[in-house]
């Protein structure tokens, strides 16, 4: 199976999960950063390329809002440095 559907089966899980009240702010920490690493670290050439498109395509939908929370900039800062394998 590849890093990638492993990746969007975890997420998958722990939003469909997600308590009232939302998840222990730890738990969605280590999740992100578990995420993030295997994204960087773990895929293949081909996994890699595909990942960079999906994030493409979701910063041009997001640079068309018309106004973005102080997250949301920051998020897309995050994904562009991934796009240009500015992650390490």
């Amino acid at each position: 199976m590849s890093k990638v559907v492993k990746i969007l089966v975890e997420l998958l899980c722990h939003i469909s999960s997600e308590p009232e009240g939302g998840h222990h702010q730890d738990v969605s920490a280590d999740l992100q950063i578990d995420t993030w690493q295997a994204l960087i670290h773990d895929l293949s050439h081909a996994e890699k390329e595909l990942v960079k498109k999906a994030i493409q395509d979701k910063l041009k939908a997001m640079q068309e809002l018309s106004s973005l929370t102080f997250e949301q900039e920051d998020l897309m800062a995050i994904l562009d440095a991934f796009v240009h394998d500015e992650l390490h």
